[in-house]
């Protein structure tokens, strides 16, 4: 398969892109910071991809995400699967965030999963098939104090999530999201050790989720097992949302 990762060399990213790569898949990754790509693009290689492709890009430009599959539709001609796992989280009461921060979070988490779907569907609609998996998070269920723009920001992907999956679903395209709890990856690094006891306590498993626990659902939403599932939004979150 011809495998599309944003966000590729985050926690969650690095995971699906690592476990694609042991099943021999053609990767493409992406993120901002070439050094990082280049790096993680000689491990994937070295874990059995078929090939790797890495573009540098900024998923808030637009010229940059349409390079991008300029290259992809240059080298592969097609597209299989497209996981969506770059992401950004402002934290701030609503008070005292700007509205730079505003715009960044939007940009980033809701903006930016339109403007790829848009692209990967219409090299998916070739071969009429195909699956795009975009990254929610728990927070766009349950809201978090301190977390309202990007739970805003979240919370878009469950209309693009449902509507895409209506909208594509003639062209054998299945879109679906994953909704991960407290995951423990650089972006929730930040928390002190009180917090992260709050929340454990919260979690009925008792423990933080790891990459690990995320990335088989991509691979499996994306899989013949999953043929007949879409405009699904799957919770990992260690039963913290009951």
């Amino acid at each position: 398969m011809i495998v599309l990762v944003t966000g590729a060399y985050g926690g969650i990213g690095r995971e699906i892109s690592e476990q694609y790569a042991a099943k021999g898949d053609d990767l493409i990754i992406t993120g901002r910071d070439p050094h990082k790509l280049e790096l993680l693009a000689q491990q994937l290689s070295t874990a059995g991809a078929q090939s790797v492709l890495a573009v540098a890009a900024d998923v808030k430009v637009s010229a940059d995400i349409k390079r991008l599959f300029i290259k992809i539709n240059k080298q592969y001609h097609s597209l299989d699967v497209f996981v969506h796992c770059a992401g950004v989280m402002t934290e701030s009461s609503l008070m005292m965030t700007t509205a730079d921060a505003i715009e960044n979070d939007i940009a980033v988490n809701l903006t930016s999963s339109i403007l790829f779907s848009q692209q990967a569907s219409k090299l998916m609609m070739r071969n009429k098939s195909g699956v795009i998996t975009l990254m929610s998070s728990v927070v766009a269920h349950q809201g978090a104090v301190g977390q309202s723009v990007y739970s805003a920001s979240k919370s878009g992907l469950t209309g693009l999530i449902k509507s895409l999956a209506k909208e594509l679903g003639p062209f054998g395209i299945r879109v679906n999201g994953i909704s991960p709890g407290f995951i423990d990856t650089d972006l929730v690094k930040h928390f002190d050790e009180n917090a992260r006891d709050d929340l454990l306590k919260k979690i009925s498993l008792e423990r933080l989720g790891t990459a690990a626990d995320v990335a088989p659902v991509a691979l499996f939403l994306a899989s013949p097992s999953a043929d007949y599932i879409s405009g699904q939004i799957i919770a990992i979150d260690g039963g913290l949302v009951l």
